[in-house]
Parts: structure tokens; sequence; C-alpha cells
């Protein structure tokens, strides 16, 4: 027995379990490739041409934010009392734009001041051949041309008529009642399609005129008239006529004055 137990305690003191663990063979092996492949990476990477040569990278320097001379939490603290201490901003005005201005172009207006100015024109023309073409010269002929069809006459020497046909006979009564009859314009003032006469009416009495014989006088008298004119035409005529004048003429005496109604 004693000679068995040598022999084991010689074998536990030879193993490896006794000093370490024993490297295996393969574990050897594996260290030699290693150190193989580290040789040859060596020489390989010395093989290499300069420029093909991996370079060491520099190393960044990494710099350091400066440190804040107060802790950051004071400045948030003052930065807020700061905040809530400042007033509010009073809310922006409202901009209310202001409407833009109606300016009419320069050619409008000059348009519509040349197109009254033609309306003006038209009319006192109307009138002037009205009474000197037609009443002094007794050319009816012009009536359908310087009247509408719709004309109306009214006056207060009992003479209101409608119509050319009605025109047409009133001139003629009128100049055959008085010889060298003339009507002469005093004033005139027109407004746009309306003109206002002054007018003095002279004659000699040589037939019946208001229900009084000849007399063989020369009579005057004075009135004012009213013309409308509408489509480039006279629509309306209001005559209003110093008839009492008149009729004083018409049974005067022989040895009374006449004044021929002569304007003051």
């Amino acid at each position: 027995m004693g000679f068995f137990n040598r022999k084991k305690k010689q074998k536990e003191q030879a193993s490896p379990s006794s000093t370490g663990k024993q490297q295996s063979p393969s574990s050897g092996v594996r260290r030699q490739e290693q150190s193989r492949k580290v040789q040859g990476s060596g020489v390989r990477e010395s093989a290499r041409p300069p420029s093909q040569q991996q370079r060491p990278r520099p190393q960044q320097s990494q710099s350091l934010p400066p440190k804040p001379s107060q802790p950051v939490s004071n400045m948030a603290a003052v930065a807020t009392a700061i905040a809530n201490s400042a007033p509010p901003p009073p809310p922006p005005e409202p901009v209310v734009p202001s409407p833009p201005a109606v300016v009419a172009p320069e050619n409008d207006a000059q348009q519509m001041q040349e197109s009254a100015q033609a309306g003006i024109d038209l009319t006192r023309n109307l009138v002037k051949k009205f009474i000197a073409d037609i009443w002094n010269r007794g050319e009816i002929d012009l009536i359908p041309e310087v009247c509408s069809p719709s004309l109306r006459f009214n006056g207060n020497t009992g003479f209101d008529r409608v119509g050319h046909d009605g025109l047409v006979r009133m001139v003629a009564t009128i100049r055959e009642a008085l010889d060298d009859y003339h009507c002469e314009i005093h004033s005139m003032v027109v407004e746009h399609n309306k003109a206002f006469c002054r007018l003095r009416f002279t004659g000699k009495h040589t037939g019946n005129l208001l229900g009084y014989p000849p007399t063989g006088r020369v009579v005057g008298w004075m009135g004012a008239t009213e013309f409308t004119c509408q489509n480039g035409k006279i629509l309306k005529v209001w005559e209003l006529g110093d008839i009492k004048t008149l009729e004083e003429q018409l049974i005067a005496i022989d040895d009374q004055p006449l004044d021929g109604g002569h304007d003051e």
C-alpha cells in the first residue's frame, strides 16, 4: 500500500493540474499562425509604396466649452425674473385700408365736357332757327327739321297747337295779321336741353288779330319763352306774352300815342 500511495503522489505532482493548466497542442499551433500573420502583414505593409501605406490619422483636438462665470441655474432665474417684470407689448393696431380714390380719367372728363357743350350748342341753334327761319321768314317747310312730331305749343294768346300741322296754322295766322312780323331775341340762357329767351315781337296790324280788325298801326309787345329739346329737336314751347299791352295798341284811338311795347 505504501508503494502505491507514493506512485500516486508522484503522478499527481507530475500532472499539469498541479502546476496549472497544460496548454493543448492546438492552442500552440494557433499562436504560431497568428504570429506568422502579423509578421506577414508587416512585410506586406512595408512592401506597399509610400503613397498606399496607411498613415496615422491625426487626432482631432476637442475644444471644451468655456466654463460659465456663474451657474446656469442663476442665469435662467435672472432671465425669468426680467421677462416676468417687463410689461407685455401692446397689441398692434388694426390697419384699415383706405378706399381707393376714384379719379375720372382726364380723357373721360374731357369727353363728357365736350358732349355737354355739344348739347348746349344744338339747343341754341334749334331755338335760333325756330325764331329766325320759321317765324321771321315764314319757312314752314323747315318745321319737320326743327320740331318734333309731338311738338306742343302753349301760350297765353289763345294759340295752343300740337304737332307740325298745328304750328303751320299758327305761323300762318300771325303772319297774315301782322305784316312784316319780326321776333327779336333780347337774351337767351341755355342749360343742357332747355333754353330761356326774353323776346320782343313787332309787326304792322293789317289783319284780324285777337278779334280786333286791322288798324294799320305798328304794334309791339314783350314775351318770355321756354324751349325744351329732345333727340335733337324742339319738343315743347311755353310762351308768356304781354297781351294787355298788345290789346291796348289794337283798340287805341287815332290821337292816342302808342308805346309799341318797348322794353324798359
